[in-house]
């Protein structure tokens, strides 16, 4: 059905004239009535009086109220789409559980109050989720760790965080000034779940300096085994961060050392928005070299 002849119907029902519905169209009258005879003819039936010509039949009534409500939706999302092409728009940003106390709040805190106009939705979870919640549209940039799914994503490295060692405050390993793998290797050790970045990480880790942890427990939740650390259920280790540092618990450091990568991360397979881009411009100079979460 053509949308040039629904507006036309619409505005001469308004204007209850042919003559001041070709004046606010900016069209000629013989414009609206042609585009009127053509609904009519499209349709099969008379949406006006064929004496009162500018008095609707029922048939004209009910084709109204659809095309008014029609008609609304569309403008709405043309509107939202010119705005979004002017960098106007909610941006749904995924980030990693361990970047949802801090740096990614006050990095978006700082987004909002530089540009009000727009919104931000958040998703947190572990870096596999929020890469498929990329892929699948329903996030618009996720802040993650690197994927071997590479040639699905673009990775926006942002900073490194140092992985550091976390024991209770009267473990053997708390007053070293830095600590080994190796040195780890006799106690029971609380890990990451195997759906976690963090676990490939660490496993890596101790992958390359030849060793395999002793697993007594574990958990997706950096804050859930700083917790079990600090309780004696064994040694973790985990990024340095500022949360932890409020617990009754220790961060050794690890030499060599054991960084965990942060990236920004785009969806290969979808364009992003013009507003996705300004918020990823934004968060690129806000947080590169950070050093701390």
């Amino acid at each position: 059905m053509n949308l040039r002849a629904i507006r036309y119907f619409i505005v001469l029902n308004e204007t209850g004239s042919y003559t001041k519905a070709a004046e606010k169209l900016g069209v000629s009258q013989p414009s609206v009535s042609h585009a009127i005879k053509e609904l009519e003819a499209e349709l099969g039936l008379p949406l006006f009086h064929p004496v009162r010509r500018t008095e609707l039949t029922d048939w004209g009534k009910d084709l109204l109220a659809t095309a008014r409500t029609s008609m609304s939706v569309l403008d709405e999302g043309v509107a939202r789409i010119q705005r979004e092409a002017e960098g106007i728009g909610t941006v749904r940003i995924g980030f990693m559980r361990t970047l949802g106390m801090t740096t990614i709040p006050q990095m978006a805190a700082e987004y909002k109050q530089k540009y009000p106009e727009n919104g931000l939705a958040f998703k947190s979870g572990c870096t596999g989720e929020l890469l498929e919640a990329l892929s699948d549209g329903k996030i618009d940039i996720a802040f993650v760790l690197d994927s071997e799914d590479s040639h699905k994503y673009i990775f926006h490295y942002l900073f490194s965080v140092p992985l550091v060692l976390l024991v209770p405050q009267n473990h053997p390993l708390a007053e070293r000034e830095s600590v080994s793998l190796e040195d780890t290797l006799g106690y029971p050790f609380i890990h990451y779940s195997k759906d976690a970045g963090l676990r490939k990480i660490v496993d890596g880790a101790y992958r390359k300096a030849g060793y395999r942890p002793n697993i007594a427990y574990e958990d997706e939740e950096v804050i859930v085994i700083a917790g079990l650390a600090a309780a004696g259920f064994g040694i973790a280790i985990a990024p340095s961060m500022k949360p932890i540092s409020t617990i009754n618990i220790r961060m050794v450091p690890i030499k060599p050392a054991i960084e965990m990568p942060i990236y920004a991360s785009l969806s290969k397979n979808r364009i992003a928005s013009p507003v996705s881009m300004n918020f990823l411009s934004f968060a690129i100079d806000r947080l590169q070299n950070e050093t701390s979460i």
